[in-house]
């Protein structure tokens, strides 16, 4: 009902007619087939192309996806000239190519194979991944250049949206609140197989997240056990900023937007660690996944920039006693650098579980799906243009929890429509509230 009632708004009508037209001639088209894409477990980009590289193809093989994307955010609120919360509609926004990726991998010999992602993302061009990798045996083998690192369910598919279920990422891989950064330099890994069971593990390090800096060291991990014949994926991954405990800088400068990692850009430091646990598991028709993050930090925030908050960032009022503690009540111009507090601790956490079933008709696969997400990040505040997240910085106590419900539709394996809703909800300006939003994602995987 929540998403029928949203979809009834004037402004969303030509979004809802369009995509139901090209719902009914697709359909229309494939009315004598039936598939049998019953697996929502792990898919890949490759694994959804039935495109198989082996050491003896020495081929390059292209592939990739376009995706198009509209959403629309209802009643968000802010705080009136008198006090009190007001709540506003955003601009419908349609974006005609939300992203264009182009994958190329290849074996060069037996033992080297490499992969490239380019990516066409937001009128720009960019390299997502572009790596080659050595195999010693299959427990050791060595990953050079940039790719995604191994760590949870989600962040090495998050650029392929036609395989996974929802169109939102965790909120781990949030843009606007990234728990770590997406991408690594090197990585040490391999599997061995015991009986049904593939146990995986990878160890990475890179530059810091502000760059290459004297003594700064980081290191990620992951540890996972998959079962294709159990539908089982389980494991852990984990990641330090510095494993000798040096602070990172962030990967932004203050006042240039959300940071691509964990350091939030008021800091002049930052050395945090961050663990985890995630599932997945396929029983029948249900697919059922589950993680839980937290990262700890032990930061140095800049006096300087913490008084730019104060002044011109809009902060809550809980904020403004979390950055100059007991000097709060002085008024802005009476501020100075020493009422800042410096040195803080303060832990960032997050967990969802995410529902779908799958339903396999003559026209087609249809997939509803359930979200729960919740986050709690105490530092965040709300304002975008200087590090927020418009999410946990909106809250009074940086909490918030995320519900979502939402339908895929595949005609073809290759081509997914994905219409969904979510409700926000937190305490804001001393109360409870909550906004809604809805998001259309349509795209289209190719291969060569």
């Amino acid at each position: 009902m929540y998403i029928l009632t949203l979809l009834s708004r004037h402004n969303l009508r030509t979004l809802f007619i369009s995509s139901m037209l090209l719902f009914c001639s697709v359909a229309h088209a494939q009315d004598t087939l039936t598939y049998k894409t019953d697996e929502l477990f792990d898919l890949s980009l490759e694994e959804l192309l039935q495109i198989s590289v082996t050491e003896l193809d020495r081929k390059l093989k292209l592939y990739g996806y376009i995706n198009t994307n509209a959403e629309q955010q209802f009643d968000f609120p802010s705080i009136g000239a008198d006090g009190i919360t007001v709540k506003e509609n955003d601009p419908f926004e349609w974006v005609p190519v939300k992203a264009f990726h182009v994958y190329g991998s290849a074996y060069l010999s037996e033992n080297i194979d490499v992969l490239f992602n380019l990516a066409y993302v937001d009128e720009t061009i960019e390299v997502r991944n572009a790596w080659g990798n050595f195999k010693i045996a299959r427990e050791l083998q060595i990953r050079v250049g940039k790719m995604y690192r191994r760590f949870g369910l989600y962040n090495e598919k998050l650029d392929q949206i036609p395989t996974f279920t929802g169109i939102e990422p965790p909120e781990i891989f949030d843009a606007d609140h990234l728990f770590l950064t997406r991408t690594t330099n090197f990585m040490l890994h391999g599997n061995r197989i015991f009986g049904s069971t593939n146990v995986q593990y990878s160890l990475t390090t890179e530059n810091g997240e502000g760059g290459a800096a004297q003594g700064v060291v980081p290191l990620g991990w992951d540890l996972r056990m998959k079962s294709d014949r159990n539908s089982l994926v389980f494991g852990t991954s984990g990641f330090t900023s510095s494993m000798n405990g040096k602070n990172t800088t962030s990967t932004v400068a203050f006042n240039d937007g959300p940071p691509k990692g964990g350091v939030l850009p008021w800091m002049d430091g930052d050395h945090f660690v961050l663990a985890g646990l995630f599932g997945e598991k396929q029983i029948g028709k249900v697919n059922l996944q589950v993680e839980y993050w937290i990262a700890r930090h032990d930061a140095r925030r800049n006096p300087d920039n913490v008084l730019t908050l104060v002044r011109e960032a809009g902060i809550n009022p809980q904020q403004r006693q979390r950055f100059l503690g007991a000097n709060s009540n002085k008024t802005d111009d009476q501020l100075t650098t020493a009422d800042v507090v410096v040195p803080v601790s303060y832990d960032v956490k997050t967990y969802y579980i995410r529902l779908a079933y799958n339903i396999d008709t003559r026209h087609g696969q249809f997939v509803p799906y359930l979200f729960l997400d919740w986050m709690s990040h105490p530092e965040a505040i709300n304002n975008k243009d200087y590090g927020g997240d418009k999410e946990s910085g909106l809250a009074d106590d940086g909490i918030f929890t995320k519900t979502s419900a939402g339908v895929v539709y595949r005609p073809l394996p290759t081509v997914a429509i994905k219409l969904d809703g979510s409700i926000h909800s937190q305490k804001f300006n001393g109360q409870t509230v909550q906004y809604p939003e809805i998001r259309l994602d349509l795209s289209w995987a190719f291969k060569n």
